[in-house]
């Protein structure tokens, strides 16, 4: 939602946002997670059954589960403190792809779909976009 919030331009409520998953996914997958549920499932088990090949398995994916979590906490808080200095904060995950258009690019591409009557009212723009095809009307 703070993802949303942040292309829908509402910058406090992004933020308040943001603020608050941090905490939430800090709490729950670097405390809770490790300290509660990975004790249980690889401490308790071991009282009441020998081990086996799924208790392996299983505590074997829930570690690299919680290495994956403390690298995202590490982004996470990477982001936070940039948020916190007062630093440009982009989304780190979002990366621009080498056939993304430059601003340029794009504005020749729009002039160019356009065609020489696009700044008039009555232009072959309809809500911003370009009218391909205006061979759609009724023939009698």
């Amino acid at each position: 939602s703070a993802k949303m919030f942040n292309y829908a331009g509402w910058k406090n409520t992004c933020n308040s946002i943001f603020i608050l998953f941090a905490v939430i996914f800090i709490i729950t997958r670097l405390i809770i997670l490790p300290f509660w549920i990975l004790h249980c499932t690889m401490i308790i088990p071991l009282k009441v059954y020998p081990p086996f090949f799924g208790y392996y398995f299983f505590n074997s994916m829930m570690v690299i589960l919680q290495c994956l979590h403390v690298f995202w906490a590490y982004l996470i808080i990477r982001m936070a403190q940039k948020f916190i200095t007062g630093k440009t904060v982009e989304d780190e995950r979002s990366d621009r792809d080498e056939t993304d258009y430059s601003v340029e690019e794009e504005e020749k591409a729009v002039a160019a779909d356009a065609g020489p009557s696009a700044g008039t009212k009555n232009g072959p723009l309809a809500n911003g976009h370009p009218v391909l095809n205006n061979n759609h009307q009724k023939v009698e």
